[in-house]
């Protein structure tokens, strides 16, 4: 069956989602209605009030995150998405606040990660509802606050009184299937400097998971900078690291500094974590935040561990690596990996939706991407990248085609409607 989607609609009322400012951690102000900031639960009533609108059954949780429900019955699917995104960043062309259109591009931060999706999701689940589809489970559209921070206070929230879905996926990555997804860690250096260090200013990165796109420091009374790419932490080869190219430079004026030393060899190489597995591949390191006064040298790092391998291996192996150098070592974030058996029902059945409307038989993959399906069993993110599909996630001028969007769109609607049966 074809479901219609009013794509000017869509648009205008993604417009609005983009107007409402949600960055993770820097959302307004924070009071007991708004534990996430005023722009985090005015986004999530925003989308619960199309809902209200369109007759569905609505939740919002205390400002953490919210749902939209359609259906009847005991079971209860369920599509997950967020509605925080990253920092806006420097060097952007148009209003990241907004949604412009340019041809086929529509830009504005969070167009594709996720408030389009979360949109597209919402639009979808108004086609089955319109069409008067048949289904023998609820299905619910979850909408996040907190997926960008890695806390995930939102789904900690929700799963503390809400019901946990049979199925469910989100569209918060790439097709086809994701049925794996890399471990991710955050760690921490720091050390205390003292008299003889020469004072350093050094600051860049604003997100742990994004490759930083500028760097300052100052030094002897002379000031620097570096501009690089932005890009998402899973893939900082596609990222240009203005705080590692800031690093190079401040070395090669023959500055003596402990970071300087540590940013060195701040690689997988360098840390003695150069792995890989069969099934995910590499492991990936990213450089994300530096902070250096007089006082004390902080950097923190986004890793990416195959599925086979545990943090503590990898912290073992960093520890032995740069324990010469004085630094205090923390992992202060780790998420294990997700994998989800391919013959499952969950994988194979959007595997199949994947395969008939594209005509692609490349089979389930493996992602660095963490995404929601961490949060629940028999989860897996599907969407809403395609293969060869340029991704501009947590990237300066952030942009989605509008030939995605319908696709996805169409996609979505027969993801819901099969896992509904």
């Amino acid at each position: 069956m074809t479901y219609h989607l009013d794509e000017e609609a869509l648009l205008d009322r993604l417009k609005g989602l983009l107007q409402i400012k949600t960055v993770n951690g820097d959302a307004g102000v924070v009071t007991p209605e708004s534990p996430l900031g005023t722009g985090i639960n005015d986004a999530i009533n925003y989308v619960l009030d199309l809902g209200n609108r369109w007759g569905f059954k609505t939740k919002n949780c205390d400002g953490y995150c919210g749902y939209i429900e359609m259906g009847a019955g005991k079971e209860m699917v369920a599509v997950i998405t967020h509605l925080d995104t990253v920092a806006v960043g420097d060097d952007w062309t148009v209003p990241p606040f907004d949604l412009t259109i340019d041809g086929d591009k529509v830009f504005g931060r969070g167009v594709l990660d996720d408030k389009g999706p979360a949109m597209v999701s919402l639009f979808a689940l108004k086609a089955l509802k319109d069409a008067n589809i048949s289904i023998n489970k609820r299905i619910r559209l979850i909408v996040g606050g907190d997926e960008e921070g890695g806390d995930w206070a939102c789904m900690n929230r929700y799963k503390a009184t809400e019901e946990v879905p049979k199925y469910s996926f989100t569209p918060d990555s790439s097709y086809p299937v994701i049925f794996a997804e890399k471990g991710i860690m955050n760690v921490i250096f720091e050390k205390e400097l003292d008299a003889s260090t020469p004072t350093l200013e050094f600051e860049s990165g604003k997100q742990i998971n994004s490759v930083p796109d500028y760097a300052r420091a100052h030094v002897a009374g002379q000031s620097y900078e570096s501009r690089g790419k932005s890009a998402h932490a899973s893939e900082p080869e596609k990222g240009e690291n203005a705080l590692i190219k800031l690093g190079q430079v401040l070395r090669a004026t023959g500055l003596k500094h402990p970071i300087l030393d540590l940013l060195e060899i701040a690689t997988p190489e360098g840390f003695g974590i150069n792995l890989s597995d069969a099934v995910s591949g590499e492991l990936t390191l990213s450089p994300a935040i530096v902070q250096v006064n007089g006082k004390k040298a902080t950097f923190r790092c986004d890793i990416r561990y195959p599925v086979t391998m545990n943090s503590s291996q990898i912290c073992a192996a960093i520890v032995q690596a740069t324990n010469h150098l004085g630094f205090s070592f923390e992992m202060d974030h780790d998420s294990p990996p997700l994998h989800v058996d391919k013959e499952s029902f969950l994988v194979k059945s959007l595997q199949k939706i994947y395969e008939e409307y594209t005509g692609e038989t490349t089979g389930p993959v493996v992602s660095g991407g963490g995404t929601y399906a961490r949060a629940f069993e028999n989860a897996v993110a599907f969407g809403s990248v395609f293969p060869g599909e340029e991704s501009t996630c947590h990237e300066t001028d952030e942009f989605w085609s509008r030939e995605s969007m319908k696709k996805n769109f169409d996609i979505i609607t027969r993801a819901m409607e099969v896992l509904a049966q």
